[in-house]
């Protein structure tokens, strides 16, 4: 697997250059995130693309989360990223990170994938964690119940960014539900990262009846007025594709009161010259 990445890297010069350039103070925050620079880069993408969202809708505070912390190395880097892009957009952001702290819990039925995850995988160190993230809130608990209870419970600033991280169909499908809250938790359009649509060869686990991608499928079905996505063709407007491109999703809050709100780019033209 390791001799399988190394020589796809070597087969991409762009790749390798950009492997340099990471080590290199080089760029604004914006260009770092249109290069991949950051080591999360989708962490990056997603987070910037919020707050940049948020600053054209004038919402001065936004909220990013991450669903399935594990031992915390990707809320470390979320909560880094909200700092950047608060930085480069002036929009506050708070970050939550949502886990057992136990590991993963007891698959329900064959939608879970028992064959590739198992009970207990991916215990986090909460004291160790805790020490690290000054910035960030640690929500402990089952998905099923601290899910429910985060909005109304914690009042967040409005969601713009999502991970989901959970490896389970039934805990995706828990962290989906958090989306049927009011508006006023949201903003119109969320990004969201989901970890588990694509993987490796050796799990072939990954369509829409079983894993997260069932837990979306289902998502859609019963929501007529909310629709999560992929981006059609992020890839190709990347600098250097990524395999992570294919992870990403928006969701669509249809019937959000900014729905409509134009957030096009103010320089452009209302009459084209013929």
């Amino acid at each position: 697997m390791f001799l399988t990445r190394v020589i796809r890297l070597l087969m991409q010069p762009g790749r390798i250059i950009l492997a340099v350039m990471k080590r290199l103070p080089f760029g604004s925050y914006e260009t770092r995130c249109a290069l991949d620079l950051y080591p999360r880069p989708h962490y990056a993408y997603g987070v910037q693309q919020a707050a940049e969202l948020a600053r054209r809708l004038r919402v001065g505070r936004i909220s990013v989360v991450e669903f399935g912390v594990a031992g915390g190395a990707g809320l470390v880097e979320m909560s880094r990223q909200a700092a950047l892009a608060t930085k480069a957009t002036g929009v506050q952001i708070d970050v939550y990170g949502f886990d057992t702290g136990q590991g993963l819990p007891k698959p329900t039925d064959f939608r879970d994938l028992p064959y590739i995850w198992r009970e207990g995988d991916f215990v986090m160190d909460v004291a160790a964690l805790q020490r690290k993230l000054p910035d960030a809130h640690l929500i402990l608990g089952n998905l099923s119940d601290t899910a429910t209870q985060f909005l109304d419970g914690e009042q967040p600033a409005p969601i713009g960014f999502v991970s989901i991280d959970v490896d389970f169909y039934s805990s995706t499908a828990a962290a989906l539900a958090i989306f049927a809250g009011d508006h006023k938790y949201f903003l119109p359009r969320v990004f969201c990262y989901l970890d588990d649509t694509v993987g490796d060869d050796d799990q072939i686990i990954h369509n829409e009846y079983v894993g997260e991608l069932a837990a979306i499928r289902e998502f859609n079905e019963a929501s007529r007025t909310a629709k999560l996505s992929a981006i059609n063709g992020l890839r190709h407007k990347r600098v250097v594709p990524a395999p992570w491109n294919d992870n990403i999703f928006a969701l669509h809050r249809f019937d959000h009161p900014d729905y409509g709100t134009y957030v096009g780019r103010e320089d452009t033209q209302t009459q084209l010259p013929l």
